[in-house]
């Protein structure tokens, strides 16, 4: 006898391949908000897998009217759910954004990576308002450094331009990763302010990371004025990828003429 917790996994698993309403065989198309209906009783099953799988389904269905019992979910034992509950409330759309926007943000604080990890994706998909912001940078100002590389992801994908003093200032972090992800939220905001400071990481970073997202960003530019710096780093740099990434960002500003200065 198949047991109820493989049975009601089968089910989730049929929804999550169909697409959570589409219909099989000769099948009348399953109704969203009835099946979210279900799927949100198994978000307080005894099984954490039963819950991470309910989330997930919730999260492919994507009924926004689902997302407080998602928000409920972020504060469940186990961080498997609660990182799914993140990444499904990622899935429900900008409408849900007054709701679960700063819950999310707040989750950058969670002492496990993946919750950190899935709340600032979820917050890229769905947006910021100003209040998020602030709350972000103030994050990636702390000493944690899962924070602050969260923080600094969510920022990249939200290209919110009031982060500009907060993410010049994590150029100097001493975590590589938060540097990379600051190179990369200021290239996003193609703010020729930032040109100087992405033009140091390249040339003085002791992360290669770091120096090969700086001369990617700095080729997005397109700006004449770092082409010394991208040709010094080209020919230069230790590192083969970064001088690769350098040789690539000169061909997006410089034609390929040897008449070109």
């Amino acid at each position: 006898m198949v047991s109820r917790t493989l049975s009601v996994h089968i089910l989730l698993i049929f929804l999550l391949l169909s697409g959570g309403s589409g219909c099989y065989g000769n099948q009348a198309a399953t109704d969203p908000k009835s099946t979210a209906a279900s799927l949100i009783v198994l978000l307080q099953d005894r099984d954490p897998q039963m819950r991470v799988t309910a989330a997930q389904a919730l999260g492919k269905i994507a009924v926004p009217d689902t997302a407080p019992a998602l928000l409920r979910s972020l504060d469940d034992a186990d961080p498997a759910v609660r990182a799914m509950s993140a990444w499904a409330l990622g899935s429900l759309g900008e409408d849900v954004l007054d709701q679960a926007g700063l819950e999310l943000a707040k989750r950058l604080d969670d002492p496990s990576p993946a919750v950190k990890l899935s709340s600032a994706r979820a917050l890229g998909a769905l947006g910021g308002t100003q209040t998020i912001i602030e709350l972000l940078t103030e994050q990636l100002a702390r000493s944690d450094v899962e924070t602050r590389r969260a923080a600094v992801q969510a920022l990249t994908w939200l290209e919110a331009g009031s982060a500009y003093p907060a993410l010049i200032a994590a150029l100097g972090d001493p975590d590589a990763q938060v540097r990379q992800g600051a190179v990369a939220a200021l290239g996003e905001m193609v703010d020729p302010r930032s040109l100087p400071a992405i033009r140091d990481r390249l040339l003085k970073d002791t992360d290669a990371g770091v120096r090969g997202e700086a001369a990617y960003r700095l080729g997005k530019f397109g700006d004449r004025t770092i082409v010394p710096a991208l040709r010094s780093a080209s020919t230069r740099d230790p590192n083969a990828i970064v001088r690769r990434w350098a040789e690539w960002a000169l061909e997006q500003i410089v034609p390929a003429s040897p008449d070109y200065p």
